[in-house]
C-alpha cells in the first residue's frame, strides 16, 4: 500500500505591493509567506467596517497546470482592536481570461479597487470562508479552501468586523493574504 502526502505548490501573495508592503511583513512573526510567492496587488488600506469590500488585481494566474484545491490564510491589521467574534469574509471570482475586464463575475473590473458588497454580486463568486477575529489589532488565521475551475481569478475581501482595516498606508505593513496550492500524491 502506497503512502500519500500533501505538499505546498505555488503561493500567491495578495498585498499592497505598490505602496507599503515590502518583501515580507514588518514583524517576521506575522509572516505567512512560504518560499518565493507570486505577488498580486490588493490594497486593503482603510477598508471600512461593517461591509467595506475590495477586489484584487486580476493577476492571479494559477498556472497552465495547477491543482484544483487551494488553501487561503490571512494576516490582517486593523485600525483598532475589533470586537472578538467579528468576521472578514473572502471570495474567489474565477475567470477563463487573463484580460483584466473580460469574463469576470459580479461586474468585477480586474483592477485593485473598491467593490460594492451586495447579495447578487457575492452570489456570483465562490465563498472561500471567513477569518473570525479576536480582540487584537493583528489577526492571523486560516480562512478556508477553495476548489478552482479556471486559471485566473480575483480575490474579494469583505470586512464585516466592527473596525476598519489600518487606514495609514505606511503603517499597514502586516496585512497580507496567501493562497497556497495544495498538491497531493502518492509516495
Amino acid at each position: 500500500m502506497a503512502d500519500s502526502y500533501v505538499k505546498y505548490g505555488t503561493q500567491l501573495l495578495f498585498a499592497d505591493h505598490v505602496t507599503d508592503f515590502g518583501a515580507a511583513p514588518t514583524t517576521a512573526a506575522n509572516s505567512l509567506i512560504i518560499g518565493t510567492p507570486t505577488d498580486v496587488q490588493l490594497d486593503l488600506t482603510g477598508v471600512a467596517a461593517s461591509g467595506g469590500a475590495r477586489q484584487s488585481a486580476k493577476t492571479a494566474d494559477l498556472g497552465a497546470t495547477h491543482s484544483d484545491i487551494w488553501e487561503v490564510s490571512a494576516c490582517l491589521e486593523f485600525e483598532a482592536a475589533p470586537t472578538d467574534g467579528g468576521v472578514v469574509t473572502f471570495y474567489w471570482a474565477e475567470s477563463p481570461s487573463a484580460t483584466a475586464g473580460t469574463g469576470n463575475p459580479a461586474g468585477l473590473t480586474g483592477s485593485d479597487a473598491a467593490f460594492v458588497d451586495t447579495t447578487g454580486n457575492l452570489g456570483q463568486m465562490k465563498r472561500i470562508g471567513s477569518l473570525t477575529v479576536r480582540n487584537n489589532v493583528i489577526n492571523i488565521g486560516h480562512v478556508g479552501h477553495v476548489v478552482v475551475d479556471h486559471r485566473y481569478g480575483i480575490l474579494v475581501v469583505v470586512n464585516n468586523a466592527d473596525q476598519a482595516l489600518r487606514s495609514t498606508a505606511t503603517a499597514m505593513d502586516e496585512t497580507h493574504i496567501v493562497m497556497n496550492e495544495i498538491v497531493s500524491g502518492a509516495v
